[in-house]
């Protein structure tokens, strides 16, 4: 018999669950009472009825050939909500913990359960509990239209008693009585039929029903009609069908599908890298550890590339300030080879890269065919589920299945499927750090959904991929629309920065209250940025914003999501610079090019720019006289400045020297053109540093020969052997005799 605790736990549950569904004309008469108990005394009659025919199925498994643990969710009722979610399976080949499953006995030798979609590498046995007997069993039958597998026991079982199934057709007032195994026992109860759980989908004919899965459909008077094991069941006729009339086929058969289906798919998937030129900021390695935004150490960023007819996508979301530094693109192909490709256009909105291969396709791929029959034709069709990550250099894809049950629509009016993809290890769209791909193919082969990482507006609540997409893909495939801002870049426009054109402070509640901004930032005022300068001419300028206004937010044209605009405190502004450049490691710190005297154009508002680009279509938002503005502009590319400027190296000095910009004149107060050149870089050790030459001073003079560049003070030392720099630092000028 079943567990008797378990039992009564579940009927009291079952009890106040039932006894919260309000029900009109339930209402007792007074002295009387509610009907909770009739309620619970029909549960246990069920439960009497049933237990001798549920089972309890232990899945032990095993690793692969690769050392890897099967991993798959499994549905669960919900004691709080009464609700279906799904959890962790929690098996575990490496402790022996085995992952327990409801069942149905439906004859001596016969279980019936979910399918689990686990592949055969990873069983190691099965054991089946009913009645008080425990029986070895094994797959024998799968039932691909339900989502069920029929296990076969060693021997019969002399207890269990068999599941007697009358083919009534659908049933007046269907019930459904469900079983599923939580770690406290197994739990088990009756949810009646509910107008919330029904849906019917006018466009389609079709009608789907909400239930638990592993239940057990029942008629008006308790008797069996048939099993239902998926989430959503789709209310035809088919569906109330017994399982002895459901269609069957070889458990290995799937096996072999999808063995095929991974070969498929390695043809249509390859391993990509994308390879970006290092940035342009000097930091030390320690810095460049901690701030480096690429998502490896270094700037190669490995990620997967999907055929689709015509058209070749790289599943890597990159902002404007990675993709202008693109360098090199290639894939791997299935015969080891590279394949060099070249940037067709950024896909923002669907977190893609679209490519092509720069000597035309090679020999041994074969891209998708993508679906074109119209999205509502896929609805109630089971459906192929595939989760490809990368695993090195090879594509590692776990299959499952699922079905359509639903729509909706896009920004941009397109429909997208509702899939219950709960059947399988593709059920697990977190895939762990790496790059990942989900996929969902027809029973034919046809791709009808392709989901790549991080869209622009994902939400913060999302997984990080964009649930399974509709007709978007073959518009995706057949007229694409590109980023034109998110491209690369040649040469110097690749290191320019976009910026507004204005410097700020962070405006703090008390001066957001006086100018009538705080109603806009709340608790983020003590970092909005409080305007104190406006370049002429600039992208700020233009807008009308002036000294004194209080900036809020950035964003794309036509994109809802807006960037916070921020500025942090200056670091620099309390620093007493003369004990700074005596400290005796500064000439590290400096070296990094983190910290200067002047204004970084680099952070502050720009900071929060890249992710744009330069030429970018933006809406800025701010106040002005306690006015809410917002206005559209152009980005500009920012001036020329110390962190990008031209620099030259004189290896026997041991420094780097860069153009004097205009910020650092503005600094210094000098007038445009004044000589000179920034120190930028001086290696510890070095004839340089020996002189006391430090980072972030200025040389004026060699000789007393004005210079002019970093080009032209190389030219002014090379060779030579004894020479002075006139060298400021700060408001103090020197001369530094230098001996090489």
């Amino acid at each position: 018999m079943m567990n008797r605790l378990a039992i009564a736990a579940v009927l009291a549950q079952a009890a106040l669950a039932l006894a919260a569904q309000p029900r009109g004309g339930d209402a007792p008469a007074p002295g009387k009472q509610s009907g909770v108990f009739e309620k619970a005394a029909r549960n246990r009659r069920l439960v009497a009825k049933y237990g001798d025919s549920c089972a309890t199925v232990r899945y032990y498994t095993k690793k692969d050939a690769e050392g890897r643990e099967p991993s798959f969710k499994v549905p669960y009722k919900c004691p709080n909500c009464s609700d279906t979610h799904w959890r962790d399976s929690g098996v575990s080949a490496e402790n022996g913990v085995p992952g327990e499953f409801a069942g149905f006995l439906v004859a001596p030798d016969r279980v019936l359960m979910q399918d689990l979609y686990i592949a055969p590498e990873y069983v190691d046995r099965i054991e089946v509990e009913c009645a008080g007997e425990t029986i070895s069993a094994a797959e024998f039958l799968r039932c691909p239209d339900n989502g069920a597998v029929v296990l076969k026991t060693d021997k019969p079982f002399s207890k269990g008693r068999p599941l007697a199934f009358a083919a009534k057709g659908r049933p007046a007032d269907p019930q459904y009585f469900f079983v599923a195994t939580e770690p406290a026992g197994r739990v088990c109860g009756v949810k009646g039929g509910g107008a919330a759980s029904f849906r019917h989908f006018a466009e389609t004919g079709r009608d789907i029903y909400k239930v638990a899965p592993n239940t057990l459909v029942l008629d008006g008077k308790g008797d069996a009609v048939t099993v239902a094991f998926q989430e959503t069941v789709f209310m035809g006729e088919e569906t109330f069908t017994p399982p002895d009339k459901w269609r069957t086929e070889p458990a290995g058969a799937r096996a072999a599908r999808d063995a095929e289906t991974k070969k498929r798919i390695a043809r249509a998937v390859l391993p990509a890298v994308i390879q970006l030129e290092s940035e342009h900021k000097t930091r030390s390695r320690r810095m460049s550890i901690l701030l480096d935004s690429d998502e490896s150490s270094g700037n190669d960023i490995d990620t997967l590339l999907v055929l689709m007819e015509d058209s070749a996508f790289l599943a890597a979301n990159l902002k404007p300030g990675q993709t202008e530094r693109i360098s090199k693109m290639e894939a791997t192909l299935p015969d080891g080879k590279k394949a060099a490709l070249e940037f067709a256009g950024s896909m923002r909105e669907q977190g893609a890269i679209a490519v092509k291969f720069a000597g035309g396709r090679p020999a041994g791929i074969e891209p998708f065919k993508v679906y074109r029959s119209g999205t509502r034709a896929l609805f109630g069709r089971t459906v192929k589920c595939a989760s490809c990550s990368l695993a090195g250099d090879k594509i590692d894809v776990l299959l499952g299945e699922g079905e359509v049950w639903g729509f909706s629509r896009d920004r941009k009016g397109r429909l997208e499927t509702k899939l219950d993809r709960g059947r399988g290890p593709a059920s697990e769209t977190d895939r762990g750090e790496g790059p990942a791909a989900l996929l969902g193919m027809t029973g034919d082969g046809l791709l009808f959904s392709a989901s790549f990482p991080e869209r622009e507006n994902a939400s913060r609540f999302s997984d990080g991929m964009k649930s399974y997409e509709g007709e978007w893909l073959a518009a995706m495939v057949d007229k694409p629309e590109f980023d034109p801002e998110n491209v690369p870049r040649d040469g110097k426009d690749r290191k320019r920065t976009p910026w507004l054109g204005v410097e700020a402070q962070p405006a703090g509640r008390e001066i957001a209250r006086q100018k009538g901004a705080l109603q806009y930032l709340g608790s983020r005022a003590e970092n909005a940025p409080l305007v104190t300068e406006v370049a002429p001419g600039s992208p700020a300028a233009r807008l009308g914003v002036k000294p004194g206004d209080i900036l809020l937010s950035v964003r794309r044209r036509g994109s809802e999501r807006a960037t916070r605009l921020r500025v942090e405190p200056d670091r620099t502004a309390t620093l007493d610079w003369n004990e700074a450049f005596a400290h005796e490691a500064f000439i590290e710190v400096a070296n990094t090019g983190e910290i200067t005297p002047w204004p970084n154009v680099e952070s502050g508002v720009n900071s929060s720019l890249p992710e744009f680009g330069i030429g970018t279509e933006v809406s800025v938002a701010w106040v002005s006289g306690g006015v809410r503005r917002e206005g559209a502009v152009r980005l500009d590319a920012a001036p020329v400045h110390f962190a990008n400027a031209p620099r030259s190296r004189s290896k026997a000095l041991g420094m780097t020297v860069a153009d004097m910009t205009y910020e650092v004149r503005k600094y210094y107060k000098f007038a445009p053109g004044a000589p000179g050149v920034v120190v930028a870089k001086v290696q510890p050790g070095g004839v340089a540093a020996i002189a006391g030459v430090r980072p972030l001073e200025l040389v004026l003079q060699v000789d007393g020969a004005d210079v002019v560049s970093a080009k032209d003070f190389v030219e002014k030392t090379k060779g030579r052997k004894e020479f002075t720099l006139t060298v400021q630092r700060l408001t103090t000028t020197r001369v530094v005799p230098v001996k090489m």
